[in-house]
């Protein structure tokens, strides 16, 4: 990790905000892209997983697993 990362908080959850929002904006672009209308429901969960489950990956991995609460 970065210094800036170690050595002010403010820079990590900024940092953090911003790649939550960056990928967001790309998952729903490309999920629209290849959304149809007749897709089973199943699906639509599937889309669901993509688009939240890495930004609530990365949140964990730089805030519980690298100990950015500790610092």
């Amino acid at each position: 990790m970065p210094k800036i990362f170690k050595k002010n908080k403010s820079v990590l959850l900024v940092a953090n905000i911003l790649i939550i929002l960056l990928w967001l904006s790309i998952s729903t672009f490309l999920i629209d892209l290849f959304q149809s209308e007749n897709a089973p429901f199943y699906i639509y969960k599937i889309y669901f997983l993509i688009r939240f489950l890495p930004p609530i990956w990365f949140t964990w991995f730089l805030w519980i697993r690298r100990g950015g609460l500790k610092r």
